[in-house]
């Protein structure tokens, strides 16, 4: 039959032709190692969201924030096993979230990279508004400046221009693996900031009452809290591309990264939103390092290293996150067709050079402003790409048996994640009005 492909064994029609096989693309040479694999997803991971946790505990209360953190890292991990199980099935093909969805449900292809780039590209804003706030003011007691004509705000632009030149050829890379080291460096800044946490925190010397610290203030503000703990495990945007670049991938390497990563990230977390939410109770700000002040106003100098070491954790990240937003604008551009050679070299140049400067501009329009941003990006893009939609998309590779307890546990996630669409948004809102009307609450 004209057109027709052959297997070893048998004919195969046009009709009844694999749409897997069709899409299959020459494999480039596979570097990446599960160590590689745990740097990228678990930095990915930790980012932005962990200097925001524990102002989530002042919406939610200690009590629940402990339980959201464990729902979020639950879901994430299932979430991540099921984007492992598509891309082993897919490894042939170079999967993305563009191609696997183009195959099992092609109408809403589009979906998914819309919202990975709408929760990671809030995210790089984020990123950018962070690292240069952060360095700062971690540099506003060491160098002296004329502060009255150069403010830290001014500051922070300078540097986040400064810090974006540097991080461009990271960002220009086509390979996610090549990071590896400056994920190890990004996660040795976390582990001397996770120390520091409990060398300056004292949950004795507590501002408030603990009892008045355990519950939510409203309903309103626990529902509204729930999105940054999504954007604090978000990550899933990266396992195709880690499966694609490790070296004889398998189910067992992938799950051992998947689980490495959220255990990592669960152990972070948890210290970091509860020691600095008890010792300072509802003053608790954003980042909470800012916190860290001595009695007289200044800070000290292991705590402006911490707020170096933070910029630097930060825009590694800010590389960790382009990158997946880079090419899911490609396959919205090119779908399956990717370009190579110079062409692929020139679009992708291009389109982080077009990013970095959006990225740049928002945060300048933006200013110090994080938790909105995050609690929208956390909520339309994290929930849709990290959660709706890897479950969505096993259960249509793979259909849905009652008798599985796998299958069980996908279901009941995607129906619990589409709830919070309708449910985070009334609490962000009413927040924001509450806010509007009480500036000082």
């Amino acid at each position: 039959m004209l057109g027709a492909k052959t297997s070893d064994s048998y004919p195969i029609s046009e009709e009844t032709a694999d749409p897997i096989m069709d899409m299959k693309i020459e494999q480039s040479e596979r570097r990446g190692s599960v160590l590689s694999g745990y740097t990228v997803i678990t930095k990915s991971m930790i980012g932005a969201g962990m200097f925001s946790m524990a102002v989530g505990c002042k919406s939610s209360g200690a009590i629940l924030a402990i339980f959201l953190l464990a729902v979020a890292a639950c879901v994430t991990w299932l979430s991540l096993r099921v984007l492992s199980t598509l891309a082993l099935d897919f490894k042939d093909t170079k999967p993305t979230f563009y191609s696997v969805s183009e195959i099992l449900i092609p109408k809403f292809k589009w979906l998914i990279d819309v919202a990975l780039i709408l929760n990671c590209f809030g995210g790089v804003i984020a990123y950018v508004q962070l690292f240069g706030n952060l360095l700062a003011t971690g540099l506003w007691g060491v160098i002296e400046w004329n502060k009255s004509s150069f403010s830290v705000e001014n500051a922070a632009l300078v540097i986040q221009a400064v810090i974006l030149v540097c991080l461009a050829p990271l960002c220009m890379m086509k390979e996610i693996s090549g990071t590896k080291i400056a994920n190890l460096i990004g996660l040795g800044c976390i582990g001397y900031i996770f120390i520091m946490t409990f060398v300056y925190t004292d949950c004795a010397e507590a501002k408030a009452d603990f009892g008045s610290l355990m519950g939510p203030s409203n309903i309103f503000g626990l529902f509204a809290s729930f999105p940054t703990f999504i954007f604090a495990y978000a990550c899933q945007q990266n396992v195709f591309t880690v499966a694609n670049e490790m070296e004889d991938v398998s189910a067992r390497k992938l799950n051992l990264v998947s689980f490495a990563s959220v255990v990592t990230g669960a152990i972070l977390y948890l210290p970091v939103m509860l020691l600095p939410y008890f010792t300072f109770g509802k003053d608790i700000a954003s980042p909470y390092l800012a916190n860290f002040k001595q009695p007289s106003g200044a800070v000290s100098i292991p705590v402006m290293i911490a707020y170096v070491f933070a910029s630097l954790s930060v825009s590694i990240s800010y590389v960790l996150l382009l990158q997946p937003v880079r090419c899911s604008i490609m396959s919205l551009l090119f779908g399956t067709n990717q370009p190579t050679g110079k062409k692929e070299r020139t679009y992708r140049i291009s389109i982080v050079v077009i990013l970095m400067l959006l990225s740049y501009g928002m945060a300048i329009l933006l200013g110090k402003n994080l938790d909105l941003p995050i609690g929208i990006a956390g909520l339309l893009g994290g929930n849709t790409m990290c959660f709706v939609c890897p479950f969505l998309l096993y259960l249509k590779r793979y259909g849905f048996n009652k008798k599985s307890v796998f299958s069980l546990s996908v279901m009941a996630s995607l129906i619990f994640a589409i709830l919070l669409y309708p449910i985070c948004l009334t609490g962000i809102i009413y927040m924001e009005v509450n806010k509007a009307k009480n500036p000082s609450s």
